[in-house]
């Protein structure tokens, strides 16, 4: 009798080990899916190279006191963790994964470069830094997640810089627009774009036919749908920004002066710029409600992020990191993460 219940009681074992075996194996290979409305990152975020992503309380940045290295803190700034060994640039955050493009071809170690395998490319990894994936392996630029699909530009040596769609499990990629044209909002079954080589309309391609058609005629550059407001800058007059309608009606100069990058705090109240005339450069910041206009800080600065607390912008000649209360005074701190690689 005891032999048998010893026996009924190895084989329970057994079959738990194999039932547990076989969900672990099907968990690490499903892609969990996201909502529909799913937002990996903002577009201005993107625009200014996707360096910072906020979710869930988390932010997730490409840091540059550590090479770019990806790395996540909260949203207080307090405590910081070390994700991935990839300089991590247009970051995208769902609720399972981390999307990015691995630029480790533009390291300041050229040394420790030659020996990267696959120094670019697209990549996904879960939120705890493992089970790296690849999208594609060749280079990329300008990701961006909506719902259960990636977006992004893809260079091949023999078709040239395109703009491509793939799902998130990474086994649907299709072609979307023969130009280097950047991803501007995804809403329903079109995804919205300022157009690069042919026009500078503000487009839209059909994600299922993949036709395309001009939905404001006009010279738009870096076009940002934002509370119910069109925001970009125009070509033709010299790179100023304005704002419309988002049927493009009664448009206003918000900047009378050619800047380089700009970018909208969460709540709508700013919008943060850089003037770039060569003759007075700065970054500034406008109040979207009285059009009040300050200066943060004279000189040269790029890659303008925005969580909802903080606005971060970098040096244009090094790796210097400022940030300031997105929504609060004109305080600019530089931004000093650890190098938590320095501390093995």
């Amino acid at each position: 009798m005891i032999k048998t219940v010893g026996k009924v009681f190895l084989a329970l074992i057994g079959i738990t080990a194999v039932s547990f075996g076989g969900l672990w194996l099907y968990t690490q290979n499903r892609t969990f899916l996201n909502n529909e409305d799913t937002i990996g990152n903002s577009t201005g975020n993107i625009y200014n190279g996707g360096l910072f992503c906020e979710a869930d309380g988390h932010i997730y940045f490409s840091n540059l006191s550590d090479d770019g290295n990806l790395y996540v803190t909260d949203s207080n700034l307090l405590n910081f963790k070390k994700l991935s060994e990839d300089k991590a640039v247009y970051i995208n955050v769902d609720n399972n994964y981390i999307y990015y493009v691995r630029a480790n071809n533009t390291r300041e170690n050229s040394t420790h470069n030659i020996l990267m395998y696959n120094n670019t490319g697209v990549y996904r990894i879960k939120q705890n830094g493992s089970d790296l994936k690849a999208v594609s392996y060749q280079p990329g630029a300008y990701l961006t997640l909506k719902g259960n699909h990636l977006y992004y530009q893809k260079y091949d040596v023999e078709s040239g810089l395109f703009l491509y769609q793939n799902s998130i499990d990474c086994s649907e990629e299709k072609l979307l627009v023969k130009d280097a044209v950047i991803p501007a909002a995804v809403m329903g079954d079109k995804l919205y774009y300022a157009g690069l080589s042919y026009d500078h309309n503000f487009n839209a391609v059909d994600l299922s036919t993949c036709n395309t058609k001009a939905v404001l005629e006009g010279s738009f550059l870096y076009p940002i749908l934002h509370s119910g407001y069109l925001y970009y800058m125009d070509v033709k007059d010299n790179y100023k920004i304005y704002r419309a309608n988002e049927d493009g009606s009664d448009p206003v100069m918000l900047v009378d002066d050619r800047c380089s990058a700009y970018n909208i705090t969460n709540s709508g109240k700013y919008l943060y710029y850089q003037i770039d005339n060569g003759l007075n450069n700065q970054i500034c910041r406008i109040d979207l409600t009285t059009l009040k206009a300050e200066t943060l800080l004279s000189g040269d600065y790029k890659q303008i992020h925005v969580t909802d607390n903080y606005v971060f912008f970098r040096d244009f000649n090094d790796t210097t990191t400022f940030v300031i209360l997105a929504d609060g005074i004109a305080d600019v701190n530089t931004f000093n993460p650890p190098n938590l690689s320095s501390t093995k």
